[in-house]
């Protein structure tokens, strides 16, 4: 038998070692997926960085709410970080009208901003929807809503408790 020496081994991928390979491809795939869908998202023509009456609704909002005020937002919560100035909130964990007035209330936020028909929050997009809104009444007052050039924006502000009971 021959010595092939040191540099001519090739080493054997054992079983661990091509189910790290096999999990690193798939990471690497649904980042590649989510990239691409971020990327088209942002550069789409109707996004809010093509929408030429975003900002100006977004300074109006900034006339309407205190400087101090944190925007509970049904979506796009850096772009209006960006253009307000205001702290901005996903309200991930509420799935219902109920349970969003409660997450309100509990850290105490007063605005409500939301996105017609758009949510990040799965399980609020019905509310935010054309036939869920008119149920936000209820709870909240309806400020104003901004049209812009691809969005219908509402800003609420939430009822006091003694309003509600």
């Amino acid at each position: 038998m021959r010595d092939k020496g040191v540099g001519s081994r090739t080493p054997k991928l054992t079983d661990l070692g091509k189910i790290f390979a096999a999990f690193a491809i798939v990471i690497l795939s649904v980042t590649i997926v989510n990239f691409l869908v971020e990327v088209e998202y942002i550069a789409s023509p109707r996004s809010l960085i093509y929408d030429r009456l975003f900002i100006p609704a977004m300074k109006d909002l900034c006339e309407l709410t205190p400087e101090d005020a944190t925007l509970v937002v049904s979506t796009n919560a850096p772009f209006v970080t960006y253009f307000t100035g205001r702290t901005t909130k996903v309200p991930y964990g509420a799935y219902s009208k109920d349970s969003l007035v409660d997450y309100m209330r509990k850290n105490g936020f007063e605005y409500l901003l939301v996105f017609e028909g758009r949510s990040q929050v799965t399980e609020l997009e019905p509310l935010f929807g054309a036939k869920g809104l008119p149920t936000l009444i209820d709870s909240f007052d309806l400020v104003r809503t901004f049209r812009t050039s691809y969005n219908t924006i509402h800003l609420y502000q939430i009822k006091s408790q003694s309003a509600v009971s």
